[in-house]
């Protein structure tokens, strides 16, 4: 699948607007009930949890999910409206998500460009309000053991 193809495919859908949006269409299709906290779809997915919400909510929105919750767990069952489209583009989309190929097409369909790309935030390194910069890695040293320094002197 081309990148062009997959955002002729989103445009008609008109309803995915981040990867993640996707990523959780293509999770529930493969677990169609499923009982889940957010955070476990968080950590499972790779996404904040913020953006799980947002996804959720869109996924809600054009029935394509429902949810409900047991005021006793903090997990709710989701389960995926396989008859929830009108446009027929359900089983396109996942046909297409289901290969390396598609996914990646679709993924770069939704992906925003990067600054300075056309289309994209320009100058002074704007970032997109939805990502979040990445933590520097640091290096933690053990001290010394006083007595391994002494015997050492």
């Amino acid at each position: 699948m081309k990148v062009e193809h997959a955002r002729r495919l989103l445009d008609r859908i008109g309803v995915f607007r981040h990867p993640c949006d996707l990523d959780l269409l293509v999770f529930f299709a493969r677990h169609p009930r499923a009982l889940l906290t957010s955070e476990q779809l968080a950590a499972w997915l790779g996404y904040e949890l913020k953006q799980i919400a947002a996804s959720l909510e869109v996924l809600l929105a054009a029935g394509l999910l429902t949810r409900t919750q047991n005021t006793t767990h903090a997990a709710r069952m989701y389960v995926f409206a396989i008859n929830g489209t009108n446009g027929g583009w359900l089983p396109d989309l996942l046909e297409s998500a289901s290969t390396r190929e598609g996914r990646l097409a679709l993924r770069q369909a939704l992906t925003p460009p990067a600054p300075g790309e056309a289309g994209g935030p320009v100058a002074n390194g704007e970032r997109e309000a939805t990502t979040a910069p990445r933590p520097r890695p640091f290096v933690v040293r053990r001290k010394a053991d006083e007595s391994q320094e002494t015997k050492a002197g």
